[in-house]
């Protein structure tokens, strides 16, 4: 029997990636999306959006998830994929009033919405920058962000545990580590580095290159993310990580080797709120949700490169 998996931030890079494989397993997929600006050109997101809606078994809503009447969906939602967020670390400092309402607020009037559905599961997704300058660790280590972003984040995956205490909604938070591949958001380190290097334009780099990353395929993403439905727990939450600890001049060093030239890089400051290193403990998720991580990543860069330089979208 196919479920109704609500999918919010449809249009994103994961998100639009969600539906498409919940489409292609017989899911009913009801995929909301604000389409919002900044961080993406509007037409990349409108494009994505109007390709997901034509897909078998899914039903699109242009909803913002701040204002809009949330009673205009089905009242039929087995499960939510909670992916719609203002994500990026630069913004946050400057906007935090767009970060609150996008990353907080939603996640409040969702929940009130959620206590009218049939619910088996809401998965709040959230991300590895809650634990702050060094997310080297399981699920167990101290949240302490250092963004805005971050904090926003935090606040969410409380909000939404909160319902969970007061309302008996089914929360299960999953915290991502470093997603790329296929599909990247244009601001993301790796679609930037990419492009540059296509274009044979000099790629920037914020700090020394040695800060480090456990990313994750997207692919890998995905299914973790979809197991989470039926198999996560309730009221627990789980590292979706790359299974290992790759510095950006490593990442640097595979485009340049992928692309047969060498790179032009220039260094600036770090980046405000930056991460020195990421590197999640994924045994809880892999356990628990038969969490895989099966692309490397020089393997991904170049799944990665072959899109941009198709053109992506």
């Amino acid at each position: 029997m196919s479920r109704t998996v609500l999918v919010t931030g449809a249009a994103g890079f994961v998100g639009s990636a969600v539906v498409r494989e919940l489409s292609a397993q017989g899911d009913r997929v009801i995929a909301v999306d604000g389409l919002l600006g900044g961080l993406y050109p509007a037409d990349e997101k409108i494009q994505r959006f109007d390709a997901i809606s034509s897909l078998p078994g899914v039903e699109a809503h242009r909803l913002d998830l701040r204002d809009a009447d949330l009673s205009v969906l089905p009242s039929d939602v087995d499960y939510v994929i909670n992916e719609a967020a203002m994500p990026g670390l630069g913004l946050s400092w400057s906007d935090f009033e767009l970060y609150s309402s996008c990353n907080l607020s939603t996640v409040a009037r969702l929940m009130d919405q959620a206590k009218h559905w049939p619910l088996k599961k809401f998965v709040q997704i959230s991300t590895s920058s809650v634990y702050g300058k060094s997310a080297v660790g399981d699920e167990s280590l101290p949240t302490l962000p250092v963004s805005p972003y971050g904090v926003t984040k935090l606040a969410a995956e409380n909000l939404a545990f909160a319902y969970m205490r007061d309302s008996d909604v089914p929360v299960t938070v999953l915290r991502y580590f470093s997603v790329y591949g296929p599909g990247q958001r244009p601001d993301m380190a790796y679609r930037k580095f990419i492009s540059r290097a296509l274009a044979g334009t000099p790629i920037e780099i914020y700090g020394t290159g040695e800060q480090s990353r456990s990313n994750t395929f997207i692919n890998d993403c995905v299914a973790g993310t979809i197991s989470a439905l039926e198999s996560a727990r309730v009221g627990e939450v789980y590292n979706i990580a790359g299974s290992s600890e790759r510095s950006l001049n490593d990442a640097l060093a595979i485009i340049s080797d992928a692309l047969g030239h060498p790179l032009e890089i220039q260094h600036s400051e770090s980046a405000r709120g930056d991460q020195d290193r990421t590197f999640g403990d994924t045994a809880k998720a892999s356990k628990e949700l038969g969490f895989l991580n099966t692309t490397s990543l020089e393997e991904g860069l170049e799944a990665q490169i072959r899109w941009q330089r198709d053109g992506g979208l």
